[in-house]
């Protein structure tokens, strides 16, 4: 079939755009539903039509800005698009630099973290009738502290407490989207893994890591 037979057949001009093309095609299949090789010659004068429109546009010979595709889709940014508006700009108006920490800053953190989560270790592999306070009861309390201590050494870079804030919500976040992936992999309530018998153990534990990281390494 040649361009213009396809023309001739949906009724529409050389300059026509795709919605043009589109309605064209649309209006003539109704009026011919039962006529199946009709039908097949429409579709046919649509594809050569449709072909012909894109060679065009990769030639850079369409400057019909209207032309467009049915298959193709506006592209839409993943992640904020669902996001307020009010936190998007938030987010984007707050550069976040990665930068290698002191000695001094490396040995503090290591160590307060580290003891949070020998603390967090030790309370999910206590056997629940050890107290009031085992379980998914000490993480929680693990994770405020570990929560102020964030903001306490990010504060100690000059950084402002809504930056603070922040990046120390994205820590907890992240940490918490592997933890919960790593705890449904291990599911340490149907097996104890190392005598640890809480899924929220593990979770903080990879919170925990996850905010030692961004105190230690972003800005």
């Amino acid at each position: 079939m040649t361009v213009e037979r396809a023309l001739k057949l949906l009724g529409v001009s050389e300059g026509a755009s795709f919605d043009d093309i589109l309605r064209a095609k649309n209006a003539v299949l109704a009026s011919c539903k039962d006529d199946m090789e009709a039908a097949s010659q429409v579709e046919a004068a649509y594809d050569m039509l449709l072909m012909q429109r894109l060679s065009q546009r990769r030639a850079g010979k369409v400057a019909n800005g209207n032309i467009r595709y049915a298959d193709i889709r506006p592209i839409r940014s993943p992640g904020t698009g669902a996001w307020p508006e009010w936190l998007q700009k938030t987010v984007k108006n707050i550069p976040v630099s990665v930068e290698s920490p002191s000695t001094n800053s490396l040995g503090i953190q290591a160590g307060v973290y580290g003891a949070l989560m020998v603390l967090t270790f030790v309370s999910g592999s206590s056997p629940a009738s050890a107290g009031p306070y085992t379980g998914a009861d000490v993480p929680g309390l693990i994770l405020a502290t570990s929560f102020g201590a964030s903001l306490y050494f990010l504060s100690k870079k000059r950084i402002n407490l809504g930056k603070a804030a922040v990046i120390t919500i994205g820590g907890l976040v992240v940490g918490a989207a592997i933890g919960s992936g790593v705890e449904q992999w291990l599911q340490v309530d149907v097996v104890p893994f190392y005598g640890i018998r809480s899924p929220a153990v593990i979770v903080t534990e990879l919170i925990l890591f996850s905010q030692f990281l961004v105190s230690l390494y972003l800005r």
